[in-house]
């Protein structure tokens, strides 16, 4: 009688028959199983965090929209305070020299006052 150890034919790692490529067969079908349903509960995870972060960046978005709006309102509001302010000398100007030339008798006894009024406060 042979001994079983001395055939390497009878060898169960050492085997080429069917049983070791069956075997194979089902550990990688059972590998995809596994993988194919740790990827179907990442994704049945994944989906209601992904809606939730799609819904913060829109209202975050939509909230620097808003403050971007308001900045630049307020931005083109200074600005045309600031040409208002920048224009008040000049339109005073303009106005003192359009009563002068309309009034200029009016105008003479204004500045005798204010020039009187003006020295009597330094003398003190």
């Amino acid at each position: 009688m042979e001994n079983s150890t001395s055939n390497p034919g009878n060898d169960t790692f050492g085997s080429s028959g069917s049983s070791g490529a069956s075997e194979s067969g089902v550990v990688q079908r059972s590998v995809e199983s596994a993988g194919s349903a740790l990827h179907n509960t990442i994704d049945r995870v994944a989906g209601p965090a992904r809606n939730t972060v799609n819904r913060a960046s829109t209202a975050a978005h939509e909230t620097v929209d808003k403050l971007a709006s308001g900045a630049t309102h307020v931005a083109d509001r200074f600005s045309e305070e600031a040409g208002r302010v920048a224009e008040a000398p000049r339109r005073a100007l303009d106005c003192s020299k359009s009563w002068v030339q309309d009034k200029p008798l009016e105008a003479v006894g204004v500045a005798l006052a204010l020039g009187f009024i003006i020295g009597r406060l330094t003398a003190r």
